[in-house]
């Protein structure tokens, strides 16, 4: 083996340590975050379910990425019927299984992520070298944390997690985390409950309000949705955006609503057509000073260099409420290529590309 390969074979061990899969296709626990989202493990049907091929295609791929350790969540009266096979593969792979039974209670020695029946939190590291995948396929930093970052049908469970922007900033969990988390002196070892603080503000890089540490400092975290003013350069008048609702992976919902004052308003109270590019530049820029908004790093710069494949599908008028859904496709170095939606009332009101340019030290 060349000194190359060897340092690329060390590179991919140190990606997993552990891996969660969900058998059971629906989740009875009752966790604190799960309730407050009412968002289940996943609620498809098991036809759905990832195949036995699938399913160990999936462990083997894990251990090549250096995973230790299987935790499987099955149901106790009635499993998944491939169980046996699926633990022999894992043995057979040297891996340690852990099964996780929906009928216990959580398991706080498992460090899995989970609460116990006191819904306390387990504060952990575990986004950095573990992830959840459900019944269908689509990966999830954790057990108790609805954010899919990709589906293992679609892209291997290797570029999803090197290419993840979510779980690359947990990793980086002491630059990216926001608020009063970034002053306390656990912070090295502990970012508390990334699922509860996702559950609780939308934000997964969110200080914890749950956090004991946090119970006087609940005023200094921030929530979704909120007012844009203090994530964009723009001055009221130029700002063509109202709020961040939404935020994912290499994505963003934002909220536009057009006064009848503002410049970019006909005579006749329709929207002009040049503006919806700015929506969508801005919807960019707002993307970005959310990521670094309240961890001390600088405040983001950049360029709209132009647009693409616009179009413009129907008028909107002032008060008209828009939604604008923005994704991260490519980048390169500096610059980027978005692609966006914008809706009105669940009607397709315009979409494209924009190229953006982001000035160095704001990376």
């Amino acid at each position: 083996m060349t000194q190359a390969s060897a340092a690329k074979e060390a590179t991919a061990k140190e990606i997993l340590n552990s891996i969660e899969i969900d058998l059971k296709g629906k989740c009875r626990f009752n966790c604190s975050f799960c309730s407050l989202t009412k968002v289940k493990t996943s609620d498809k049907s098991k036809k759905n379910g990832l195949s036995l091929n699938e399913l160990t295609g999936l462990i083997a791929q894990a251990s090549e990425l250096g995973a230790k350790r299987v935790i499987l969540f099955n149901d106790s009266s009635r499993q998944h019927p491939d169980t046996e096979e699926i633990i022999k593969f894992i043995t057979e792979k040297k891996m340690q299984v852990i099964p996780f039974s929906s009928d216990l209670s959580c398991n706080p020695s498992m460090n899995s992520g989970l609460v116990n029946d006191n819904h306390a939190a387990i504060k952990c590291l575990k986004h950095k070298d573990s992830c959840f995948i459900t019944l269908e396929g689509s990966v999830f930093p954790c057990v108790g944390m609805p954010l899919s970052i990709g589906n293992i049908r679609n892209t291997s469970l290797n570029k999803i997690l090197r290419d993840s922007e979510i779980i690359a900033n947990l990793k980086n969990h002491e630059s990216m985390i926001k608020g009063p988390c970034q002053k306390c002196d656990k912070f090295s070892n502990c970012y508390g409950c990334r699922a509860r603080a996702f559950a609780l503000t939308g934000d997964y890089l969110a200080s914890d309000p749950q956090c004991p540490e946090n119970h006087d400092k609940l005023d200094q975290i921030t929530y979704l949705p909120m007012s844009v003013e203090k994530l964009l350069p723009q001055k009221q008048g130029m700002c063509v955006v109202t709020k961040l609702l939404k935020v994912g992976e290499r994505y963003a919902r934002v909220e536009s609503v057009f006064s009848g004052k503002s410049p970019f308003i006909k005579e006749n109270r329709s929207l002009e057509e040049f503006a919806y590019m700015e929506v969508m530049a801005q919807s960019a820029g707002v993307m970005d000073g959310f990521e670094k908004f309240d961890t001390g790093q600088a405040d983001p710069e950049g360029y709209l260099i132009g647009g693409q494949k616009i179009n413009i599908y129907a008028k909107t008028y002032a008060g008209d409420r828009l939604i604008i859904d923005i994704y991260k496709t490519t980048k390169f170095g500096n610059f980027g290529i978005l692609t966006a939606q914008i809706h009105c009332k669940d009607v397709l009101i315009a979409d494209g590309e924009i190229k953006v340019y982001q000035i160095d030290g704001t990376n």
